[in-house]
């Protein structure tokens, strides 16, 4: 990200609670309000600076380490609002989209598992570079998560996802 915008400027305007994660404003009279502002679906949040605005996970970052980051936030659990920098890391596009929860239209209750109406079963799959790779069709739903698991901790070692898989197995 190209910016003027200096850390010795944010950290001159704010403050970071890294115990909750979140940007307090110093105030002209030396007083703190918290300085992150919803967006308008309660996702993450923003801040403006000099007429600018920025994402709030993105100036926690460059608030804390004082360089940009040179690709996409990722918030490791999942929670936008969790700024704490613990639960921030640097991830590509792909990367960022291997740490989503389940999908809106998701019926089965695991990530990677659906239904095949023809096959009367559950069936796994995983995507690898934008494309859908099929695991298998298994008798239960838990059957076809725990093949989607092991795909998950091969494909994508580095997702959060995947290490939790990793320890809950044991492999």
């Amino acid at each position: 990200m190209k910016t003027g915008l200096t850390q010795e400027r944010v950290r001159e305007l704010f403050d970071y609670d890294a115990e909750n994660g979140i940007l307090l404003k110093i105030l002209k009279n030396g007083k703190q309000a918290v300085g992150n502002k919803p967006t308008l679906n309660g996702r993450c949040g923003q801040v403006e600076i000099d007429g600018k605005c920025y994402r709030t996970h993105r100036l926690i970052w460059f608030w804390h380490y004082g360089e940009w980051p040179d690709g996409e936030i990722d918030h490791k659990d999942r929670n936008p609002m969790n700024n704490r920098i613990e639960n921030l890391r640097v991830v590509s596009k792909s990367e960022n989209q291997h740490n989503h929860g389940l999908h809106r239209n998701n019926t089965s209750g695991y990530p990677g598992v659906s239904w095949h109406k023809n096959a009367k079963k559950y069936k796994a799959q995983i995507c690898i570079n934008n494309k859908h790779i099929y695991l298998g069709l298994f008798t239960t739903p838990e059957e076809a998560f725990l093949a989607y698991q092991c795909a998950k901790i091969k494909y994508h070692p580095s997702s959060p996802a995947a290490q939790e898989y990793h320890k809950e197995l044991g492999i």
